[in-house]
C-alpha cells in the first residue's frame, strides 16, 4: 500500500505524456484500490479504481499482455454490489465481459459470465440471466481451463453448482417445476461427486445453498418429512450466528420459501405462519443493520477525508516555512494569498461534503421508512390466515399460496430505490385478486393510459398498495356491491406519475364519517408515507404528494416521481 501510494504520487508529479510511466501507472491505482477495498474504505476504493480504469482507456495494453483492466472492472463491480447499486455493478461486469483479452477464454471469463447472470437474476431479468448461466456452464465443461490456469478445483466446481442452482430458482419463478428439479439434481450430483461438503476452502454458507436445493428435491419427490429435516438443518445453521450479509439474506429467504411449501403440503398451517413471521423479523433486522452499516461507512469516509486534508495542509505548511527562512521578505505576501485561497477552498469543500452526506443519509432513511410498510401488510395477511384456519375453511391453502407469491415479489423489491411500473402494477393486481377472492367480494379495474410506458418507467415501490388496502378495509367494507377503480397516467407535463384510486364507499357526506375516514387515511400517511413523500420531493425536486377528495365515494390521487431505465 505504501509503495503504491508513492508510485501514484511520483506519477502525478510528472508531466502528462511521460514515456513509459503512462502505460503502467494504472497498476499502482489498482493495487491501492484493492487494499482500500479490503480495508472497507469503499468510497475511496471506487475513486482510486475509476482513476486506474481511466488510464487503461487512455493507454491500452497490447493483446499479448495480461489485462489489468479486467481486474479493475471486476473489483469495481464488487464495490457497487456492496453499496447496493446493482445497475452500476452490472455495467462494470458487462464492460469487463467485452475485454478482448479475456472475452473467449480462461477461468475468469467463465466467472464473469456467472456473475453477470447473478446480477440479472437479482434484477429479475430472468431470460438474460439464463443466457449467461448457460454460457458459463458451457465454459466450465472445458476442464482443461482448470489445468491451464491452476485454479482451486473446489472453487471451479462450486461455481458450476451455483449456476445450476440459479437456473433451478429461475425455473421455479417461471413455474417450471420439472426443469427446476432437473437443474437442482445436476447441482446436487456435482456437489456430492466432488465431495465439496468436505472442502476447507469454501465458506460454510456456500455449502448450505446446495443443501437447500436438495431439500426442494425431496419435496418434489413427496418425501416431506426428510425435506423438512434437511431444510431445518440449513435454517438452524443460519440461526447459530447471523451475519446479516446479502448472501445470507438471499439464502434465508430461499430456505423459508421451500419450508413454507413443505408445511402447506403437510397441512401444518401453524408452522407455515411461524416460518413467515420469523422470516419477517429477520428481514426487518437485516434492513436496519444494512442502513446502520451504510451510515457508518459514509461517516468513516468523511472522517478519513478530513484527516487526509489535515495531513496535506501540514506538509504544505512545513514546506512553506522552509521557503520563508530562505526568502523571508518575498514569500510573506505569497503565503497570505495562499492561506486565503485554502480557506475559501476548504469552506467550499466542507459545504459540498456536508450536502453530499445529507443526501446519502436521506436516501438511507427513506429505505428504512419503506421497509416498515412490509410488516404492516404481512401482519394483516397473517391475521387473515388465522381467521380462515379457525373456521376450517378450504380457502386456507390457496390463500396462503397466493400470499406466498405476493410476499416474494414484495420482499425482492424491499431494498430497491426504484422498481419498474409494470412490476408494481402486477403486485397491485395480485393483491386485489387476493383480497377480492378471499377477504370480501368486490369488483376492480386497473386502467393504464397509453402514454405510460410501463416497461421503461421506474417508480418508488410500496406507495400505491397502502391506499388500495385502505380503500378495501375502510372504504367499501360496509358496501354490498363494492367497486374499486385504479387509473395511471402522467401529470405535471410528464414529470410525475398520477395514480387515482376511486372507491364507491361511504365518502365524506357527514361530519362523523368525515372524521372517521380522515383519521383512517391519516393513519396510513401520517408518519411513514408523508415522510417518504417529503424525502422524494426534496431529493428529486418534484411535488410528490397525495390528495383525497369525495367523488361518489372516496378518491385518492397519488403523485409519484419516476425515472426511465
Amino acid at each position: 500500500m505504501s509503495n503504491a501510494h508513492k508510485a501514484i504520487k511520483a506519477y502525478e508529479s510528472l508531466e502528462q505524456g511521460h514515456t513509459g510511466a503512462d502505460g503502467i501507472a494504472h497498476k499502482a491505482y489498482y493495487i491501492r484500490g484493492l487494499r482500500e477495498y479490503f480495508e472497507k474504505k469503499s468510497l475511496s476504493a471506487l475513486k482510486t479504481l475509476y482513476r486506474g480504469l481511466e488510464l487503461t482507456s487512455q493507454y491500452p495494453e497490447s493483446p499479448d499482455k495480461k489485462s489489468w483492466r479486467f481486474y479493475i472492472l471486476e473489483r469495481i463491480s464488487y464495490l457497487h454490489i456492496d453499496l447496493g447499486d446493482i445497475d452500476l455493478a452490472l455495467r462494470a461486469r458487462k464492460e469487463a465481459f467485452e475485454d478482448s483479452i479475456w472475452a473467449n477464454h480462461r477461468f475468469e471469463a467463465s466467472n464473469n459470465r456467472l456473475d453477470i447472470g447473478l446480477l440479472y437474476k437479482r434484477k429479475k431479468k430472468y431470460d438474460s440471466a439464463k443466457v449467461y448461466f448457460k454460457e458459463a456452464l458451457r465454459m466450465y465443461n472445458d476442464t482443461s481451463l482448470l489445468d491451464k490456469d491452476n485454479y482451486d478445483k473446489d472453487v471451479f466446481f462450486i461455481n458450476q453448482v451455483t449456476a445450476l442452482d440459479a437456473l433451478g430458482d429461475i425455473a421455479l419463478h417461471q413455474n417450471q417445476k420439472d426443469s427446476a428439479y432437473r437443474n437442482f439434481s445436476k447441482a446436487n450430483k456435482i456437489f456430492s461427486d466432488k465431495e465439496l461438503i468436505n472442502s476447507d476452502l469454501l465458506p460454510g454458507i456456500y455449502k448450505l445453498g446446495p443443501l437447500t436445493s436438495y431439500g426442494y428435491m425431496l419435496f418434489y419427490q413427496n418425501n416431506l418429512n426428510q425435506s423438512e429435516a434437511v431444510l431445518n438443518q440449513v435454517r438452524d445453521s443460519l440461526r447459530k450466528k447471523y451475519s446479516y450479509s446479502r448472501v445470507e439474506r438471499d439464502l434465508y429467504v430461499r430456505v423459508c420459501d421451500f419450508m413454507n411449501k413443505v408445511y402447506l403440503k403437510q397441512g401444518a398451517h401453524e408452522k407455515s405462519i411461524s416460518t413467515l413471521s420469523e422470516l419477517n423479523k429477520y428481514l426487518i433486522t437485516y434492513n436496519e443493520k444494512s442502513i446502520a452499516k451504510q451510515l457508518q461507512l459514509y461517516a468513516s469516509e468523511f472522517e478519513l477525508e478530513e484527516k487526509d486534508e489535515s495531513i496535506s495542509k501540514l506538509e504544505e505548511l512545513t514546506e512553506q516555512q522552509t521557503t520563508i527562512v530562505q526568502q523571508k521578505n518575498v514569500i510573506n505576501w505569497v503565503l497570505g494569498g495562499l492561506f486565503l485561497s485554502f480557506l475559501i477552498l476548504g469552506v467550499v469543500l466542507f459545504r459540498q461534503n456536508k450536502l453530499n452526506n445529507k443526501y446519502k443519509t436521506a436516501i438511507l432513511e427513506q429505505r428504512l421508512l419503506r421497509s416498515q410498510l412490509n410488516p404492516h401488510f404481512l401482519f394483516n395477511a397473517l391475521g387473515r390466515i388465522v381467521n380462515l384456519s379457525s373456521g376450517n375453511s378450504e380457502k386456507v391453502i390457496p390463500y396462503t399460496l397466493k400470499l406466498s407469491g405476493l410476499l416474494r415479489s414484495i420482499l425482492e423489491n424491499s431494498r430497491e430505490e426504484f422498481v419498474f411500473l409494470e412490476e408494481e402494477i402486477q403486485t397491485i393486481n395480485d393483491y386485489l385478486e387476493l383480497q377480492s377472492n378471499f377477504s370480501q367480494r368486490f369488483n376492480y379495474v386497473v386502467y393504464i393510459d397509453k402514454d405510460v410506458d410501463v416497461e421503461n418507467i421506474m417508480i418508488p415501490p410500496m406507495f400505491i398498495q397502502p391506499f388500495v388496502e385502505n380503500a378495501i378495509e375502510h372504504g367499501i367494507s360496509n358496501v354490498k356491491d363494492g367497486n374499486i377503480s385504479i387509473s395511471i397516467s402522467k401529470q405535471d407535463k410528464g414529470k410525475l406519475i398520477k395514480c387515482s384510486i376511486v372507491d364507491n364507499g361511504l365518502g365524506y357526506s357527514n361530519a362523523e364519517k368525515v372524521k372517521t375516514l380522515k383519521s383512517d387515511y391519516e393513519s396510513i400517511s401520517g408518519s411513514i408515507l408523508r415522510e417518504r413523500f417529503k424525502i422524494y420531493s426534496k431529493s428529486l425536486k418534484v411535488n410528490s404528494r397525495f390528495e383525497i377528495t369525495e367523488e361518489n365515494g372516496t378518491k385518492v390521487d397519488v403523485f409519484l416521481p419516476f425515472i426511465l431505465e
